[in-house]
């Protein structure tokens, strides 16, 4: 077998799985969302191979300026307690589905603002960018 460095174009033709917990799946999920990413098993790849055995991927201050790193991490907070409200009514037999929506309203109002926050963040660090 020829080796390949990590980041070549060969054909990918290994499959790891890799188990997780309700939890960390959620948080996976959100932080795929969080880095714009649609497919958790692109993320996860992106994150181990480029991220890890390749170094960063990109010098874009959307990805390494700090406040938009700490706003993404908070909208991956908030997105996960939204997905376990979500999953919570969900669940056959759930007697209190009011109660869980009137749960629902603050996260989704603090993701509305972190989102304004976020976007004002790029801008920010874009226009120093350039």
């Amino acid at each position: 077998m020829a080796d390949a460095d990590a980041t070549s174009p060969e054909k990918r033709s290994h499959t790891v799985s890799v188990r997780v917990n309700r939890g960390e799946f959620a948080a996976w999920e959100a932080a795929t969302l969080a880095a714009s990413r649609r497919q958790i098993g692109a993320w996860v790849r992106e994150v181990a191979v480029a991220g890890y055995l390749a170094g960063p991927r990109t010098t874009n201050p959307r990805e390494t300026d700090p406040a938009v790193a700490g706003l993404r991490a908070e909208l991956a907070r908030l997105g996960n307690n939204v997905n376990q409200i979500a999953h919570a009514l969900n669940t056959p037999g759930h007697a209190h589905a009011e109660a869980a929506v009137a749960a629902a309203e603050p996260h989704l109002a603090a993701i509305s603002s972190t989102l304004a926050e976020l976007y004002e963040a790029i801008n920010r660090a874009e226009t120093g960018a350039r």
